[in-house]
């Protein structure tokens, strides 16, 4: 099956279009430059900055251990710098996620996870993955409720040695290691996530990791304020003999605890696999194809180095050249690399590169000069718009600029359409549809307005920020900006949000109105460099302020209160941790040993099985056998179990059976089972029996 073009993939289409309708809102009210949705990655890229800031004080103060960890963190927050750093620490952690989410989504819907950027978009999900992980870890070193449903999930699922941790006899001894490991990978991972940023844009030739100054300003004010409106808090310390009745739990990070609660291990890491999965598979389940790659006719190459200097993919090479056309250096092309952006196209000086996809800016070019010189030969204005593919698959274009079986005009070539436009029948409008806004070739420009007879030049562009392919709108300007002498009345520069396509019929409109050619003058061009040095006005800060604390603040309402189902009954807990029994081999005739020697240690034997059965009211509860660790079978048994039980006073009996003889009675007690209370029975191999704690 032909894979489809981006103007042709139609629902990922609509969702950006969706997607770009949002921006544009936003952009209505606050300048472009100062839109936070412009900025999602390297937003990210700074709350990574903020937790590791942030951490950094919190680690000094914390101290890991069952016995002190919730009193150290009661510490921090017993002054207002240190519920600050904390608040302002949690709130950047779920504000890393949710900013992971809307890049990838962005990304997702832009149609730009395939192809070559397979890399950015796998290593996106798996940061995403790590933060998820880093944050949990961070939860249960707080040791509240929270990390106390985290670690009877853990003791639940993994069992055996590993939920034996937090029920031992020396707990203390036990637990303060795993404190320890959890609080070094809480820190460390986030340091190593700058490699996993490295890797992220890897493939791009200058890959940007900061965004403006005051976006981030903006972030930082709104963490700030959102952390004075709505400190932090712990909860109850951690108490692994009551069962969770209800306490917040961060959808972030913990909603799956309640989720496993309801829908059981199996569906629910079933359909994490799953979606997950085909989300991270997606660039080879769901590619498309672009225009690319681009080509270098090798006779018309000059070296000029121009294509290499802009391509943002790192996608050309300048090899040394060995034939006889006088110049050094000849741009190759790498085709696995390349992305059909046509910026390259555009700033090739001499057409020595077009798009084997379907786009020839050569004889792109001589099929608009034709169409200009036509309608001027019969007496029209012309007007030339040079738009993106983006602009028209997005809706961008009026719709009288679309060919005749979408709207009025007349195709004279797949990337130039001719339409009248307004009440002046002499007016024409020639739309010429470029892969990108920097595949413009600034030649054409001079080419347009000097000699071949049009009245205005029209270079539509997105939002600076905002490029289906990286880089585009800064290429075309700066190739502007360098070329100061084209920068007459009849250039016009239009930054309007894909998508909007009312503000380009209403500037067509007052430029064909008489007013509009009176008042024409030389276009004020955006700046091309030092964009961190904008100040924006007092409403783009204030806007872009207020989105970011309205979208960190959706933490607020995603901390959603759960609790345990099994807390409405309550919990038997059964464990055993012990060394179990062994059967002799035979010891040789005539072979004395010493006084205190083990002939297990010396001969060895076959370790024996542990079959533990529970019953509640002469009912059976559980009947497993566990078998010993180690490669070869000869190590410790370890088992945990968890029993629902309806509150209430029961007979309890525990049977056991290690060795060759028949089940033995370990323990048999009526017992008094409380609402959301766990009783631990735990094996004592000394007695031989289990034992209440």
């Amino acid at each position: 099956m032909t894979k489809k073009l981006y103007t042709e993939r139609r629902f990922l289409r609509t969702l950006e279009k969706a997607w770009a309708f949002i921006e544009g809102s936003i952009n209505r009210f606050a300048h472009s430059d100062f839109n936070p949705l412009y900025h999602l990655g390297t937003l990210t890229i700074f709350m990574l900055v903020v937790l590791i800031a942030t951490g950094a004080y919190l680690t000094v103060i914390y101290r890991p251990g069952l016995d002190v960890a919730y009193a150290t963190v009661e510490k921090i927050d017993s002054n207002w710098f240190g519920s600050l750093m904390r608040s302002v620490h949690r709130y950047a952690a779920d504000a890393m996620i949710l900013l992971t989410i809307l890049h990838l989504v962005k990304i997702l819907v832009s149609d730009k996870f395939w192809g070559q950027r397979w890399l950015a978009w796998t290593s996106g999900w798996i940061m995403l993955a790590v933060t998820w992980l880093v944050g949990t870890m961070g939860y249960w070193l707080v040791w509240d409720q929270r990390a106390q449903w985290m670690t009877e999930y853990m003791m639940e699922t993994l069992a055996g040695s590993s939920g034996l941790t937090y029920i031992a006899a020396d707990i203390e001894s036990r637990t303060f290691s795993n404190f320890v490991i959890i609080l070094f990978l809480h820190v460390f991972l986030p340091l190593i996530g700058f490699l996993g940023i490295y890797i992220h844009g890897l493939r791009l030739s200058r890959a940007r990791w900061w965004s403006p100054r005051w976006v981030s300003i903006q972030a930082a004010v709104g963490l700030l304020v959102l952390s004075l409106i709505k400190p932090v808090q712990s909860f109850a310390p951690a108490d692994l003999s009551t069962l969770i009745q209800s306490v917040p739990m961060d959808a972030y990070y913990l909603g799956f605890l309640p989720l496993i609660d309801k829908l059981g291990n199996v569906i629910f890491w079933g359909l994490a696999i799953l979606i997950g999965g085909s989300l991270f598979l997606l660039p080879w389940l769901a590619s498309g194809r672009d225009l690319g790659p681009a080509l270098v006719t090798d006779p018309k190459c000059t070296g000029c180095v121009l294509c290499y200097a802009e391509c943002p993919y790192d996608a050309i090479r300048m090899v040394q050249r060995n034939d006889n056309s006088g110049y050094q250096k000849l741009a190759v092309i790498n085709a696995a690399q390349c992305t059909g952006c046509g910026i390259c196209v555009g700033a090739c000086p001499t057409d020595a590169i077009h798009l084997q996809g379907g786009y020839n800016s050569e004889q792109t070019f001589n099929a608009l000069r034709g169409a200009v010189h036509r309608e001027v030969k019969e007496g029209h204005t012309v007007t030339v718009l040079f738009a993106s593919q983006r602009a028209q698959a997005l809706g961008g274009l009026p719709i009288t600029l679309l060919p005749q079986e979408e709207g009025q005009g007349m195709r004279e070539h797949p990337h130039i359409t001719v339409t009248g436009w307004g009440g002046d029948e002499a007016a024409r409008v020639i739309t010429a549809v470029l892969p990108s806004v920097g595949a413009v070739n600034i030649e054409w420009i001079k080419s347009l307005l000097n000699g071949d007879g049009a009245r205005d030049v029209v270079i539509l562009s997105h939002p600076y920020d905002d490029a289906l392919n990286r880089e585009d709108a800064h290429w075309i300007l700066n190739r502007l900006h360098l070329r100061p002498a084209l920068l007459t009345k009849g250039l016009h520069w239009l930054e309007v949000t894909p998508g909007d396509a009312g503000t380009v019929a209403k500037f067509l409109d007052e430029l064909h109105s008489e007013r509009g050619q009176a008042n024409k003058t030389a276009p004020l061009l955006p700046p091309v460099k030092g964009r961190n040095k904008l100040v924006p006005s007092f409403v783009s800060a204030l806007v872009g302020t207020a989105l970011l604390l309205g979208l960190f603040a959706l933490a607020l309402p995603l901390d959603v209160k759960a609790g345990m189902s099994a807390a409405e009954k309550s919990a038997l807990r059964v464990a055993v941790d012990a060394k179990g029994k062994v059967q002799l081999a035979d010891i040789p005739e005539g072979v004395a040993l010493p006084e205190g020697a083990d002939p297990a240690k010396i001969f060895g034997g076959e370790h024996y099985p542990m079959s533990v059965r529970v019953l509640v009211d002469s009912m059976t509860m559980l009947d497993e056998t566990y078998k010993p660790s180690g490669i070869s079978g000869n190590g410790r048994i370890s088992a945990l179990e968890f029993l629902e039980i309806e509150p209430g006073a029961h007979q309890v009996e525990v049977w056991v059976k290690d060795d060759s003889d028949e089940y033995r009675l370990a323990f048999s007690n009526q017992v008094v089972f409380d609402k959301g209370k766990v009783m631990l029975l735990l094996y004592d191999e000394a007695r031989d029996a289990f034992v209440v704690r």
